[in-house]
């Protein structure tokens, strides 16, 4: 767990932040084992294998993230 968030671990956790449009940071793991945050967006779509995040700051940008290898968390 990122310290500060709330990890979003199931679908219905991704399905709540994308219905509310809220602000979701995007994690993955350095080389050394240390997560870095990618970047901070909006849910558009999520799979069961990856999910869609509008770039907060140029929302015409979206990136599809692996739920694999990424994490996603809400501040609180």
């Amino acid at each position: 767990m990122i310290y500060g968030t709330k990890l979003l671990d199931t679908d219905s956790e991704l399905f709540a932040a994308a219905l509310s449009k809220t602000p979701v940071f995007v994690w993955s793991l350095d080389q050394l084992g240390v997560y870095y945050q990618v970047t901070t967006g909006i849910i558009v779509k999520y799979t069961p294998d990856h999910v869609q995040v509008y770039n907060e700051n140029n929302t015409t940008i979206s990136t599809w993230y692996s739920r694999e290898t990424s994490e996603f968390s809400i501040a609180f």
